[in-house]
């Protein structure tokens, strides 16, 4: 279990170094094309990877080819949705770090997060959880919004 904690936690970080990157990419080539620029190399690096572990033995041509497949059927079209969100939410993240900063951008960006999970939570019949989950999300946007406030009368007293 401290493994998969461990690699969450990496993944976090790698997630919020793209997410920095991305945003001063956005700066100089603007957001879509940041998007577009991440997704090219993306695909690149992943293309060579899949190569170097066929090669090795890794993985199967025939399993990755058969991917759409399960138990002998077709994936229903709806799990594809998850690459068009992920292009859609690098490109959005892209334009309003550079507007709101990383910090506010990262705490509403894992707000939505939570609140999606305390949907699906909800709709697995796991209330308990949820209450919990949703205080959380509330506390984390009056902590930026109690944030922003002070910065506000700060910057109107100097």
């Amino acid at each position: 279990m401290i493994g998969y904690i461990i690699l969450a936690l990496f993944n976090g970080i790698m997630i919020g170094l793209c997410r920095g990157i991305n945003g001063r990419l956005s700066q100089v080539k603007g957001p879509f094309n940041a998007s577009f620029y991440n997704h090219l190399i993306g695909v690149l690096v992943l293309t060579l990877i899949i190569i170097g572990a066929v090669m090795f033995s890794v993985w199967d041509l025939q399993d990755l080819l058969s991917v759409t497949k399960q138990a002998g059927e077709l994936a229903p079209w709806p799990v594809y949705l998850g690459g068009v969100i992920g292009a859609l939410y690098v490109t959005v993240n892209s334009h309003i770090l550079t507007c709101i900063g990383a910090l506010k951008a990262a705490l509403f960006v894992i707000s939505g997060q939570m609140i999606t999970g305390v949907i699906f939570d909800i709709s697995e019949q796991s209330l308990t959880s949820s209450l919990a989950q949703l205080l959380g999300v509330v506390l984390i946007i009056s902590g930026v919004y109690i944030s922003q406030r002070v910065n506000r009368a700060d910057k109107k007293s100097s």
